[in-house]
């Protein structure tokens, strides 16, 4: 069960309170059967309308599904559990804007990724800072085996592959960790971000090239 700090259920409750404030009747355009489809479009509906418990039986419904995702992100705990935090309170903001014709589970996947992808970018920019400041060369902490899998050889691979990654640009290091970890064509991939599907391949030919070439500096065959 996810729990909230005496800070971030006050964030909770305002949103919640600011949901139910901008809520409004769902879009004509959404049809009967994107309601019979989509298994959350009650509870969605009820959360829109400012029920918290349809919003916590939402994050009940949800919260493995991100967290597998997201852990493909994070090097340590501490920092899996604070993204899906600001995942789900990143639901609740974004409330007012949904509608029944995306599917619920689809919309809050896409919240989690951008939330994962702004996790890199503040990753990125504290590496920088302190490799300016410090002289640090690597300033992130040695990755964590929070992999839920029971494998111990598969997670301390994955999570060498996390600390490879972090090496790459932000967006090319979601990219891969999207299409390559997670399965996701690189269509879907681009619809995520606004990319077209030519810049998109071509960018995940360049991440893999030099992805390609820190293993070889690092002598991993």
């Amino acid at each position: 069960m996810l729990t909230f700090s005496p800070d971030q259920a006050q964030r909770l409750k305002a949103d919640s309170d600011h949901a139910a404030d901008c809520s409004h009747a769902p879009d004509s355009v959404a049809s009967d059967a994107d309601a019979s489809t989509d298994p959350d479009v009650a509870l969605a509906g009820r959360a829109q309308a400012g029920d918290r418990e349809a919003m916590a039986a939402l994050v009940d419904r949800h919260q493995a599904a991100i967290a597998r995702l997201l852990w493909r992100f994070v090097r340590t705990q501490a920092d899996l559990d604070d993204l899906v935090q600001e995942t789900f309170l990143r639901m609740v903001r974004g409330l007012p804007a949904w509608r029944p014709h995306q599917p619920f589970g689809h919309w809050l996947l896409r919240i989690a990724t951008n939330a994962g992808r702004d996790y890199f970018r503040r990753q990125a920019v504290r590496r920088r800072w302190m490799a300016d400041t410090l002289g640090a060369t690597d300033a992130a902490p040695a990755p964590e085996a929070i992999d839920p899998g029971e494998n111990p050889a598969a997670r301390a691979a994955a999570n060498e592959v996390k600390a490879m990654l972090a090496e790459l640009a932000p967006d090319d290091r979601t990219l891969l960790t999207l299409h390559h970890l997670e399965g996701w064509p690189l269509a879907q991939v681009a619809a995520q971000f606004g990319w077209t599907l030519t810049a998109t391949k071509l960018r995940a030919w360049r991440a893999r090239r030099q992805l390609r070439a820190l293993l070889q500096s690092k002598d991993f065959t």
